[in-house]
């Protein structure tokens, strides 16, 4: 008699727990604190990506200019 009674307050327990650590691990401080992450990993290649794109636009625009001019 006492097994299932045990049983019936381990089960109650263990699903609190997981409900607890659910919460927890979906709140919303904890979300932005992995976007924070992602933006610090993310940022230093991006913003190489974005010189590399202005650099090769500069080049771009002065051999188009070079072309342009040929061509007259």
């Amino acid at each position: 008699m006492e097994e299932p009674e045990m049983q019936l307050k381990g089960k109650k327990v263990t699903d609190k727990f997981t409900e607890s650590v659910y919460v927890l691990a979906n709140e919303p401080s904890v979300a932005l604190y992995r976007l924070q992450e992602h933006v610090r990993r993310s940022l230093p290649d991006l913003a190489q990506h974005k010189a590399d794109m202005q650099r090769w636009e500069e080049q771009s625009q002065g051999a188009i200019y070079t072309v342009e001019y040929a061509c007259r």
